[in-house]
């Protein structure tokens, strides 16, 4: 290496992404919200593997739609696993057996909450709400505050 060499040294600056969160309520599978989202609008949401919480046996369904023309993604999540545990000899001389149900959330502090939209462009939050909103078999959906989300790693699926 010479002596007199030049070292050049560029600037990085991270861009931080604005996520944009779209609370559904719900009774329909996640499935269902998708077909009816690709039909009704110009979306196209695909399943995705599982988001896995720590190989603890849970896990909520992923469908993520992505236009790298607009560099965009979005992604429907849902919010609640049902975790089913089998009783063993707990309940000796019991008519039924019931096993042990415990529901879990991805975001606790939103357990009413079925699914969430997650998405980088807002007008695309807005557009499927609007949508949403008009359809009989969602009870509700709204636009999440960012700062009402308590742990934002759990919007990081990679």
């Amino acid at each position: 290496m010479k002596l007199n060499a030049k070292r050049h040294l560029l600037a990085f600056e991270e861009e931080d992404v604005e996520e944009h969160l779209l609370a559904v309520h719900t009774a329909l599978e996640g499935f269902q919200i998708a077909y009816y989202l690709n039909k009704h609008t110009a979306a196209s949401f695909k399943r995705q593997d599982d988001i896995t919480l720590n190989n603890k046996g849970i896990f909520f369904s992923l469908f993520e739609w992505e236009n790298p023309l607009l560099d965009e993604n979005t992604a429907l999540f849902s919010n609640k696993f049902l975790h089913e545990k089998v009783q063993e000899n707990t309940n000796i001389g019991a008519l039924f057996d019931l096993p042990l149900r415990n529901e879990v959330s991805l975001f606790p502090e939103f357990k009413q909450v079925d699914f969430f939209i997650k998405s980088n462009h807002l007008e695309t939050i807005q557009l499927l709400s609007k949508q949403m909103n008009s359809w009989k078999a969602i009870t509700m959906a709204y636009v999440v505050p960012s700062e009402k989300i308590k742990n934002r790693l759990h919007l990081i699926f990679d």
